[in-house]
């Protein structure tokens, strides 16, 4: 996304058809969370949250990421906006979701701390 201001970083791809982004930049410098349609364009559905790195779509199309400036993993929605699940980590990475019988297993990555963690989030 060269010359939008979106640095990308983790992608999701989402029930619409579209792909997920949220961005990374340096430190004091926020990115959000857009939606890349298959032509390229560019939407943001949030205003700049944070520095974001990884991003999954519920079913009910609710958005989980990660934040390195809050050190948490969040539930997000366009109009709640960001709610902690879990915060704690150094460096909250791009996670891995696994699906289970109460829900699922979100697996975050602490990459400064050489951590995994293991967060289990209901139907």
């Amino acid at each position: 996304m060269a010359g939008k201001s979106v640095n990308p970083n983790g992608i999701y791809p989402a029930a619409d058809g579209s792909l997920l982004m949220v961005g990374f930049k340096s430190k004091n410098e926020h990115r959000g969370i857009y939606a890349i349609q298959p032509n390229g364009s560019a939407r943001a559905l949030s205003n700049d949250l944070g520095r974001l790195d990884g991003v999954y779509e519920i079913k009910d199309r609710t958005l989980l990421v990660t934040d390195w400036d809050t050190g948490s993993l969040n539930l997000w929605t366009p109009s709640a906006g960001l709610l902690k699940l879990a915060d704690g980590f150094t460096g909250p990475a791009d996670f891995a979701v696994v699906p289970n019988e109460t829900g699922i297993l979100v697996v975050v990555p602490d990459l400064v701390k050489s951590e995994l963690r293991l967060i289990q989030l209901g139907n």
